[in-house]
Formats: C-alpha cells, structure tokens, sequence
C-alpha cells in the first residue's frame, strides 16, 4: 500500500521557527511554566526564550508551581495513566506520587503544602471529578470531602472557590445546559459553600487575587478573563478576546497568566490590562517532523477504473491513481501549495485541500473528486491539461457517482438533494429533494440514460425512485413502507437490485420479557 508523508500544521497561522502551540501556564513571581511540544518549558514572566524542563515520552498537561516556586507538580502520562508527578521547579528528576489510572489534573497546592488535584479515579463515571491531596514527598493521597469537583482554588483567611463542570468551555463553547460550570465559594472558611448563580455563561478556573475572585467565562460569546466580589457581585469583564477562548488560567495571588490563541497572556489587575508574552522555543519539532504514514491506516475511499485496471484511492485527504499490481501511484492535487514553516523545516509542501470521493470519468482518464480549497466545498475535475473547479455550489457532497457513459455525473448533498451535473457543458439539472432525510445511495444504468436513488419519505422509510435523464421525470420504484437502500443495476439494466429490511419477526427479549 502507498504511504505518504505528514507534517503538522501550524495553528493558529503559519509560525516562524522558534514558536510553537503555548498551553497549560503556570505563574509563581517572575517565572512562567508551560507545556510545549509534549514537554514542560519555564521562562521568565516578562517573557523570552524558554528552557526545556523535561524530554519525556508523552504529554505531561496543568503544571502548577508551590507557592515557594521550589516545586513543579504536574500530570504526566510516560507511563500511560495520567498520574501526578512532582520535580524541582529548576528542572531534574520527576518523581510519581499517584497509582490512580483514572483521568487526573492538578489543580493547586494546599495551605498544609500538599498537591491538590482532582480525579475521577473510584467513581461511576467518567465525568464525577473528586478533589485530593498528597504529599510532595509522596504517601496515601487525603480526600478533599468537597463532593463533585474540577476546580480548587484557595484565598487568604481560609477562603476557597471550587467549581464543578468546570471544564474548559473553549471545548464545548457557549454551552448553555445542565453540565455549564459553576463556582461555588466557602468565603469564611466555614465549610459552608454557596453557588454564584449570578455568573453568566460557562465558567471555568476560579481564582482569589485579594478579596476578589477571577475566573474565566463565556457569558458573552467568547472565553475572557472576569473578576468578582466572593458573593458573586460586581462582576467585572477585563480582557477582550473575540476570535479565541481565553483558557487554563492559574495564578500565583497577584498576576494571572493564562493562554489564548496559543500564546501566552499575562494579567496584572495593578494595572488592569492583559499583554501577550513574546516566548520562543527553540528545538526540532519532533511532532511536525517529516515521517511517513501506512496509508492502509487512513483509507477513506476507494473506486476501481472503468477498465478495471487500475484504482482511485482517497487517504488522508489526499487522492491518489494506482495500478492494480505494478507501477507507482500517483497524487492528484488541485491546491496551491501552503507554505510553512513545519513545511519549509521538513522539505515538503503541505496540501491546504481535503479531497473526498474521488473517481474517474467514462473516459477513463479524467478524475473528478470533492474538494474543500475554496473553504466552501466544490467538484474538481482533474485533465491532463490540469485541475479545474466546478462552479456548482454542491453543499457537503454526501454522494457522487460519474455515469458510466458521457460526461455526466450524479451526487447528493447535506441539503437532502440529488442532482446531476455535465462536467464539459456546466448544464446542472436538480433531480429530488427530501424535506425528511439524505439520498446516499446514487446508480447510473449501464447506458447512463436512467438514476437510482434512495429517497426519505418520512424519517422512518426510504424508497428508491428512478429520474429519466432525457425526460427529466421521476418514477417511484418501490413504496415507501420499509428501508430500502444499495440500488445497482445489473450489467445489461434489465434489472435493479437493492437490499431492503422489510422482514417483520417479532421476538422476545430474553431480560426485558417484550418484544
């Protein structure tokens, strides 16, 4: 099988060498951590290049310094399960401190000194995070008692904040329902807990600078950094992000740093404004090196040539032509190509298209596919003489079929519609739309005169019908009463077949006694 080369792209935007995707910061004084490139980084807070702490074998995530900055604990995965670990802050040996094998992040360090962290480690399910402790120098790990938690967040005179459901809202933005994060805060350091029901949106990350709390949230469109009073009033907006979440903020109970866009920001409520910190890293990016793929491991699509002799094969977004048994294969692109820095670094040109349901013509030498390189996606015909776009807004191709005859071919839609187009002349004719469900399953006759289709009559029953390419009428085939599906003339189109459940056999159930 073919295999193709890979690179990651950079995001958000081409990036020159030294920067990579900045996530997970941590602040304590005038040092930063972070996770870059599956490693945990420290710079200064003013920003600059960054120094590499550790060279594991997976992505450690939500470092946190101690309060002294002596300590760095963090999530770390080298062997497998997210477990806390703990190293010097300078960098050095790590040391495991949990044996959970349950979803796990720090979330802060305790009065008494010790990791707190939240897992899901002994609970029903998946999402029901619980807050611990444990020693930096290691031991049994002490229960929180604080019920459901994600969040822990402690203030001076024993105050504390936790929030619940507080993942990040950059993941699941502008959610509005039953699991939207909520804080809740203990202000007296009574044990007794109250819920801000007045903070709008998604929150997340709460945090006590003085008698304020800071979180983050999206109760106006989009993740920024809020403060208010530990009541939950006077909430106040201090950053103005609108094309990225602000996410996974910390703070050292002066300045807060958190990232956006994949930089760094940094907070000072002294001067009430937010500035990007300039961090490089500087090391080969081990993630976005050049390395080859089995292409069997991807397999999106596969068509045989007209003559049989040969196949179109779709994988990894990329279309491909090969013999059957001897001879290269070789790529079909219609994109320009994107050039990068990960592009310029490996030697490669990064494709910037999608390619789906790529196939051959009736003439057997032109391929036609669907391609997303206008951002909206089209038919790209692919000649010897070039690739060329169609210009039909097709939707979200569902389905696309070249007729066995002529220049035409078929394709369906997200829109529930069937239509069939004329590569040389641009002569596109509707064929059906369902206001019920899509039609996925096209066939040409032999003579490429008549189209099968599925078509939803309601949104239990599907049927096949049959459009007359000459008269440009519709036939129903079958009545929609079952589930008809998988339309294929026979090699002479005498005949259609099709598989249909239509089988009626009602059986009892074994625990539920019913039928």
């Amino acid at each position: 099988m073919i295999a193709s080369t890979t690179a990651s792209s950079p995001a958000p935007g081409d990036r020159p060498d030294g920067l990579a995707y900045l996530r997970h910061p941590t602040l304590q004084g005038d040092r930063i951590a972070f996770v870059a490139d599956d490693d945990l980084w420290t710079v200064a807070a003013a920003g600059g290049i960054a120094r590499r702490l550790t060279a594991g074998l997976s992505e450690p995530s939500t470092p946190c310094f101690s309060p002294d900055g002596r300590w760095l604990a963090f999530v770390g995965r080298d062997e497998h399960h997210p477990e806390v670990h703990v190293m010097p802050a300078e960098g050095g040996q790590a040391k495991r401190l949990t044996w959970l094998g349950t979803d796990t992040h720090v979330r802060g360090w305790t009065s008494a000194g010790e990791i707190a962290y939240a897992t899901t480690q002994g609970q029903p399910f998946f999402r029901n995070h619980q807050g611990f402790a444990v020693a930096p120098t290691g031991g049994p790990p002490r229960a929180l008692m604080l019920g459901q938690v994600n969040h822990i967040a402690f203030g001076a005179g024993g105050r504390v904040a936790i929030g619940r459901n507080t993942d990040d809202p950059a993941r699941w933005k502008r959610y509005r329902g039953g699991r939207a994060g909520a804080i809740w805060v203990d202000a007296e350091g009574s044990g007794t807990y109250r819920r801000l029901d007045q903070l709008a949106g998604n929150v997340t990350a709460p945090m006590w600078i003085g008698e304020r709390l800071y979180f983050l949230g999206d109760g106006e469109g989009v993740g920024n950094l809020y403060s208010c009073r530990a009541d939950g009033g006077d909430v106040r907006r201090h950053t103005d992000h609108d094309s990225y979440y602000a996410r996974q903020a910390q703070s050292d109970g002066k300045r807060i740093v958190y990232a956006c866009g994949a930089r760094l920001w940094l907070f000072d409520p002294a001067q009430g404004a937010s500035r990007e910190l300039a961090i490089e890293t500087p090391a080969h990016r081990t993630q976005a090196a050049r390395r080859f793929v089995p292409s069997a491991d991807h397999l999106e699509w596969f068509k045989p040539h007209p003559a049989g002799h040969s196949i179109a094969i779709v994988a990894r977004g990329q279309l491909f032509a090969m013999p059957l048994w001897e001879g290269a294969p070789t790529r079909r692109s219609d994109d320009a190509p994107r050039a990068g820095a990960d592009a310029a670094a490996s030697g490669t040109e990064l494709p910037a298209a999608r390619l789906r349901r790529g196939q051959w013509l009736a003439d057997g030498t032109t391929m036609i596919a669907a391609s997303d390189a206008s951002g909206e996606e089209r038919l790209v015909v692919f000649a010897s003489d070039g690739a060329r776009t169609l210009p039909w807004d097709t939707g979200h191709v569902s389905a696309l079929v070249a007729a066995p005859v002529g220049t035409q071919v078929a394709f369906a839609n997200h829109r529930n519609e069937v239509w069939i187009g004329d590569v040389e002349s641009g002569v596109l004719i509707a064929v059906d739309t369902s206001t019920h469900g899509r039609s996925d399953d096209l066939a040409w006759s032999p003579d490429g005169a008549w189209l099968a289709y599925t078509f939803a009559a309601d949104t239990r029953h599907v049927a096949l019908r049959l459009f007359s390419v000459a008269a440009r009428t519709v036939t129903a085939l079958t009545e929609p009463e079952f589930r008809d599906s998988a339309p294929a003339f026979d090699p002479e189109g005498r005949y259609l077949y099709f598989v249909s459940v239509r089988t009626f056999d009602p059986v009892y159930d074994n625990v539920r006694f019913d039928l």
